[in-house]
């Protein structure tokens, strides 16, 4: 366990009023069934301090289990019946009446920085974000993986060394960090030995961010929502888009840390948990009330 996992088990001292932020990070096509198996240190470090809920997707007729639209749906707080996003390729959406939720915060309130980075194209490309990511992500870190021969593999590595640097050295208030090497591994292999390597090469990775954020200078007067979650599952062989429960497993790993977050126990968070309630829920800690189109509930309360 990092050491700033260990804070959290501590809880830390702060000021009376600490200031909220939000660290969001996505690891592609992470099977439920496996992560717990496998109980990575990191993720299973936050959970120990906050909860670990196992979702599943509803049926593909109402969410079909692809990239694009499992990150739209976490992103916006709503499902693909109302943000419109129904595949991978490019089409027609209402992400423009739906907007995720750095944009979503950003016209609520002016003054929070929001930060994104990835190496997807539902993202951004070289000329800026979209059309996932809106015009209030603040500051985007993007890489195309098409450039690269390993593609995520070699991509991630990248992502994460960007976004650790911003996390410790600029002033973010909320921030969505996705990583797809998991998802690249399981289509190419299946959900086997390499599969749950790189299941474990994404938790060192989360362990580089929450240090990150643990060197930041005003971490003591700070107070990190962090949520860690995935779009959809893979078959054993590798492989979805169908509406097997194996392709529509899921989580959400939520825990308070920071200088001055108070400990929380699993019990003091909602008991259960759905893929929207991931946007309300950042919001709300971010002081902005979740929109009446948020379908989800705020797993702090």
């Amino acid at each position: 366990m990092t050491d700033m996992a260990m804070d959290v088990a501590d809880g830390g001292r702060g000021p009376d009023h600490p200031r909220p932020k939000v660290l969001i990070v996505g690891w592609d096509g992470v099977r439920d069934d496996t992560a717990r198996r496998l109980s990575p240190s990191t993720l299973s470090g936050l959970a120990e301090h906050g909860r670990w809920w196992s979702t599943t997707l509803p049926g593909i007729d109402v969410a079909p289990t692809v990239t694009a639209v499992g990150w739209a749906t976490i992103l916006t707080g709503v499902w693909p019946d109302a943000h419109g996003v129904m595949g991978n390729e490019e089409e027609l959406n209402r992400l423009h009446r739906y907007p995720e939720l750095l944009t979503t915060a950003f016209c609520a309130r002016p003054d929070l920085h929001t930060y994104g980075a990835a190496s997807a194209l539902i993202f951004g490309t070289e000329f800026g974000p979209g059309p996932l990511f809106g015009p209030g992500v603040g500051t985007i870190d993007w890489v195309d993986r098409r450039a690269y021969p390993g593609k995520f593999t070699e991509t991630d590595p990248i992502i994460v060394e960007a976004a650790e640097h911003h996390l410790r050295v600029n002033d973010p208030d909320l921030a969505f960090v996705y990583l797809g090497e998991t998802d690249q591994i399981a289509h190419e292999h299946g959900v086997g030995a390499e599969y749950e390597a790189a299941v474990l090469r994404q938790d060192q990775r989360l362990g580089r961010l929450l240090s990150a954020l643990s060197n930041r200078p005003t971490w003591s007067s700070e107070q990190w929502l962090v949520i860690v979650t995935t779009d959809h599952g893979h078959l054993d062989e590798g492989g979805h888009g169908g509406g097997s429960w194996e392709e529509r497993q899921s989580f959400v790993v939520a825990a308070m840390v920071g200088g001055c977050s108070p400990t929380r126990t699993a019990d003091s968070w909602a008991e259960s948990a759905e893929n929207i309630d991931i946007a309300p829920t950042a919001l709300s800690h971010l002081g902005v009330p979740p929109a009446e189109r948020h379908g989800g509930k705020d797993l702090c309360t």
